[in-house]
């Protein structure tokens, strides 16, 4: 076994603030009824120091309370006596305090390795922060807590925590995240299982080296936790132009690994996207295990990204299929989502309620089809003449077919020419709710000014109808 030196935690601040600094607080919370304001500063709770939002959190939810908070360098004290599990409604600017906990790890197929220079600063920054894990969730490996992160996550109960696992195999893993802490995937869940801590769990899936058999052990491993895991997840490998110029990093195997390897004969195996007859291997695959959790478990558990289904041209599952959707912030049924929201406005909407109204739907490629069939179901029942623009992404490479990764200039060069001069509407997903930018650091107001045409993002054909009621801008997103 590898010797693994002790862990060292590396840190980058998004945006410099003072630790403890509050930047909002909601109405009718407990922090506005007690006069705290933007700008104050959290010290302490109960005379313990903060270390984060998560550690406010757990301190302030106690029947006692004595908080410290700096005004303009006058030092606040509340004493409170409290039912224990009140609303804060404290928003702070560092929900860590300290920054974010930099990856440590050598994934051959990091997409932030992948983009260029341009884009938006926190696309540059390779998260693998536990407690973002938990605040936002993101997906973290698990490889660099130490034991005082892990008694952490169990006093606090930390829950629910998200996880990349990719393979359950200890060698494979370690190829894949570049880690040799990697290995103990297993032992790392059955830690947050006996806590008592739910997670949810990610497979980034590779041709050739982490499906197939492979995918099979990983499933099987898996199913071994009882009720706090709460899902699986398969996503196909996402690789931009830039990735696949620079396929130095790619993973390589270990003899033991490559022995396990099914056709591996060779100690690097090239990352690589999935054509569409591999993807639909997966989706029988996934299929085979989805009736045995069905069975197991009463829901299908194991859930496929959208990317497979689309690339295949299968129509996405129905919305009992995803159980509950507990992964769609990663994507995963997001298609279904948006199209159960479509049939309900339709359900509710008078026949011609938009006539006369226009504009353009601007979206991947990977999703045109479905979005073409979609936008005229809605425009035959509400008169509205929506048009669909396929978006190529030309800033990452037309390999990258996906709506949320669709950069301002690519927008602005394929539209700026079309005749009409409605509003584009675009996904949420493609703009950054912080700053309000695109990928490539064009701001919402950017990309209208450039195409002489609203620009609007919208989550649903809700938002884009009461648009077109409206006949005006969203220009923020909310």
């Amino acid at each position: 076994m590898p010797v693994v030196s002790p862990i060292s935690h590396r840190r980058v601040d998004l945006v410099p603030s003072v630790p403890g600094t509050v930047a909002a607080v909601a109405p009718g919370s407990l922090a506005m009824e007690l006069g705290i304001e933007p700008g104050d500063r959290v010290l302490g709770v109960n005379g313990n120091p903060l270390v984060d939002a998560l550690d406010f959190q757990f301190q302030a939810q106690s029947e006692h309370v004595v908080m410290d908070v700096d005004r303009d360098g006058s030092i606040l004290r509340y004493d409170l006596e409290l039912e224990g599990d009140e609303f804060w409604g404290i928003t702070f600017e560092d929900p860590t305090f300290d920054g974010v906990r930099v990856c440590e790890n050598s994934c051959p197929f990091c997409f932030i390795k992948q983009i260029p220079k341009g884009m938006r600063r926190s696309l540059y920054v390779m998260d693998d922060d536990f407690r973002y894990s938990m605040l936002y969730g993101s997906f973290v490996t698990l490889t660099n807590l130490n034991e005082e992160d892990w008694r952490r996550i169990e006093e606090q109960h930390l829950s629910p925590m998200h996880v990349s696992v990719h393979a359950t195999n200890p060698d494979l893993r370690v190829a894949l995240v570049g880690n040799p802490n990697a290995g103990k995937i297993m032992d790392d869940l059955r830690r947050l299982e006996a806590a008592g801590i739910d997670f949810h769990t990610q497979l980034v899936l590779v041709p050739g080296v982490n499906d197939g058999e492979e995918m099979d052990r990983s499933l099987r491993d898996l199913s071994t936790f009882g009720p706090r895991l709460k899902s699986i997840a398969g996503v196909p490998v996402g690789l931009s132009r830039y990735g696949q110029e620079r396929q130095s990093k790619q993973i390589r195997l270990s003899r033991t690994c490559m022995r396990r390897l099914p056709g591996s004969n060779q100690e690097v195996i090239k990352v690589r996207r999935y054509e569409a007859h591999e993807a639909e291997r997966v989706i029988e695959q996934a299929e085979v295990w989805q009736e045995r959790f069905m069975q197991e478990r009463g829901d299908t558990f194991f859930h496929l990204g959208d990317e497979f289904y689309l690339m295949t041209g299968r129509e996405v599952p129905d919305s009992d299929h995803y159980a509950g959707f507990p992964q769609v912030e990663d994507g995963i049924g997001i298609t279904r989502f948006f199209l159960d929201e479509l049939d309900a406005y339709l359900r509710r909407a008078r026949t011609g309620v938009l006539r006369g109204t226009g504009g353009t739907i601007a979206t991947g490629t990977l999703i045109a089809p479905t979005m073409q069939k979609a936008i005229d179901r809605f425009n035959a029942h509400t008169g509205a003449e929506l048009r669909v623009r396929a978006i190529t992404n030309d800033f990452l490479g037309p390999e990258i077919n996906v709506s949320g990764l669709i950069s301002g200039q690519d927008i602005v060069n394929q539209l700026k020419d079309e005749p009409d001069h409605g509003p584009v509407f675009v996904t949420k997903k493609m703009v950054s709710d912080r700053t309000g930018t695109l990928l490539d650091d064009m701001s919402i107001q950017d990309v209208a000014s450039a195409l002489g045409r609203r620009l609007n993002p919208a989550e649903n054909m809700s938002q884009v109808a009461a648009v077109l009621r409206r006949r005006r801008p969203v220009l923020q997103v909310a």
